[in-house]
């Protein structure tokens, strides 16, 4: 595993466990480009931020555990598991992240993963998008992707 997929992991066992998200980003060059399936944060120096407020914002509790990770040139790739609380419903979903360096930082972060894993907020908490103020993007997200899987289609 690389140094920085290292430091990566430890900064995002900080982020799930105290909301700590200076040291994750701290990782990101500025014009850093994040995604997963229902988030994609473009290039600019708050993208990661966001992202990463999100993605904290939107479990009750989260932890993550990286069963293999490897790394070869430039690129390194962490498969993971995260589990966790979701209006008030327990989840468990695996993936792969993909951590592409530059100059010894993250230049992009695409993470790979079935989003119907992940409980959705309006499935735990009933209501509509339009009830709960303050959901994160993740969670508004998620509920589009469900939404377009129970009319058949999928994005």
């Amino acid at each position: 595993m690389s140094t920085l997929a290292r430091d990566f992991v430890e900064a995002l066992r900080k982020l799930e466990q105290a909301g700590e998200v200076e040291a994750i980003l701290s990782l990101f060059r500025d014009d850093a480009t994040v995604s997963n399936p229902v988030l994609s944060r473009e290039a600019g120096s708050d993208g990661p931020a966001r992202f990463w407020r999100d993605y904290r914002a939107s479990f009750k509790d989260v932890a993550s555990e990286f069963r293999q990770t490897a790394s070869q040139g430039n690129i390194s790739f962490l498969e993971w598991e995260s589990r966790g609380m979701i209006g008030g419903k327990p989840f468990s979903y695996g993936g792969v992240t993909v951590l592409e360096e530059k100059d010894g930082q993250i230049a992009a972060l695409r993470s790979y993963f079935d989003p119907a894993r992940i409980p959705s907020l309006q499935s735990a908490a009933g209501g509509t998008a339009d009830d709960r103020a303050g959901e994160s993007e993740l969670d508004r997200a998620q509920e589009e992707m469900a939404e377009q899987r129970a009319q058949g289609g999928y994005s």
